[in-house]
């Protein structure tokens, strides 16, 4: 249920849409709508609106007079108890299951009409008020929730079999990890309290909200982070300041497009797209930057002729790195393109699916979450720190000549010239 301020008559309007989604009703729903004028309506019935509200079918954009008395039905309304003359009151029962819009209009159009507030209840079997292709939600997220908690009992023990190759990279994974269990916890209280209550408290509704948009904001930090080779070139983020300006700035839109005005979800996309092209350019240069640290390690080998006593050697630590930037790469390219796909498919196809249309975000998330966290999970790195190299050295044999000279044969080789070898020998 909800309250929504209306002027009917002023500002030639003459209809205003009840519920700006289609309700999914189920067999033996009701439907509950109030009308409340100014009080002056009591004594100046002139400036009474006559309203009339129409139960019409999903998909009706149209709202002349012929599409209306085809389309649509006609719902008589019913004056309260009190029969108060400022209060208008419709109460229905849905004998099918379908998707309506209610749409209230006013034939008669004055030209000084009062202010009128408007409620309505839709109330499905079981006095729930989701819609048809809403109720499965509340489930879902308790699906959702064990199967978090399941990859988060994993992640655990990998950190107690790996603890002393912690660093901060994982750390913060495992921070975005905690904020994302959370808002799935806030996800089902909300669900669940406007499936029993119809609304919302303010303070769920917000912290539901912040937990929903720190969670992307801290997904696109560390992929930012991760792109720079924090924790995995360098032990410290190079380019933090800006990453955090701009991840700020980000949450600070995406807030304001779901309290403001939906305007402020281009400036979000805008933001989002920056972070994602820093990730990519800042994953290039890491990826130069070990190609480039393999091709000197390789031709200094092969110029002092070394040869490794361990069977890991430094390119294969190296190529190891390589692959998980490439990996990461292909996360930060094919991130985006699956989103559109996914949103794509849930605006066109699954329309009145709500139900499937979250599951399919949230299976997203989680398998970006699971992707990150297979790349950058602890790991024996010991085994590539004790890379050793064994010492090159020469048999010297020293002769003591008449003519105090010195000479060396190493390999085959003379080392002061023939004269003296020859007076050593």
């Amino acid at each position: 249920s909800s309250g929504i301020n209306a002027e009917y008559g002023k500002n030639d309007v003459v209809e205003y849409k009840v519920n700006t989604q289609p309700f999914g009703f189920q067999d033996n729903a009701t439907i509950s709508l109030t009308v409340e004028c100014e009080d002056n309506m009591r004594v100046d019935t002139q400036k009474r609106p006559t309203l009339q509200l129409f139960r019409c079918p999903k998909g009706l954009h149209d709202m002349t007079d012929q599409a209306l008395a085809g389309s649509c039905s006609k719902l008589d309304h019913v004056y309260n108890a009190l029969q108060t003359p400022n209060k208008l009151h419709w109460a229905h029962d849905i004998t099918s299951s379908e998707f309506y819009q209610l749409y209230l209009k006013e034939r008669d159009l004055k030209t000084d009409s009062a202010d009128c507030t408007m409620s309505y209840i839709f109330l499905n079997p079981g006095n729930k008020h989701l819609s048809s292709d809403q109720m499965f939600i509340p489930t879902n997220y308790i699906i959702i929730l064990v199967t978090w908690l399941c990859s988060a009992f994993f992640w655990l023990l990998n950190f107690i079999c790996y603890r002393k190759f912690s660093n901060s990279l994982h750390k913060l994974l495992s921070l975005i990890v905690v904020i994302k269990i959370v808002n799935i916890c806030l996800s089902f209280i909300f669900w669940t309290e406007l499936n029993n209550k119809g609304r919302v408290t303010l303070q769920i509704d917000v912290t539901h909200m912040v937990s929903s948009s720190s969670f992307k904001t801290s997904l696109f930090v560390l992929l930012m982070l991760a792109g720079e080779g924090w924790c995995i070139i360098w032990e410290r983020p190079r380019l933090l300041k800006y990453y955090l300006i701009l991840a700020g700035a980000f949450f600070l839109m995406d807030m304001c497009y779901r309290y403001v005005h939906s305007y402020f979800q281009g400036f979000a996309i805008v933001f989002a797209l920056m972070m994602i092209y820093i990730a990519f350019k800042c994953s290039s240069i890491s990826v130069a930057t070990i190609k480039k640290n393999i091709t000197a390690s390789t031709q200094f080998i092969e110029n002092h002729k070394l040869t490794y006593k361990s069977h890991k050697t430094l390119k294969k630590r190296l190529d190891k790195k390589m692959r998980m930037f490439c990996f990461l790469q292909g996360l930060i390219i094919g991130l985006p393109c699956v989103l559109i796909v996914v949103e794509s498919v849930a605006s066109f196809l699954l329309a009145y699916n709500e139900w499937l249309r979250r599951l399919l975000l949230e299976l997203l998330e989680y398998s970006v979450i699971l992707y990150c966290c297979l790349l950058f999970r602890l790991q024996n790195w010991e085994q590539y720190n004790n890379i050793t190299i064994a010492t090159p050295y020469h048999d010297v044999i020293v002769l003591h000549t008449p003519a105090k000279h010195l000479v060396y044969i190493s390999s085959g080789e003379r080392g002061e010239g023939a004269e003296t070898e020859d007076t050593a020998m």
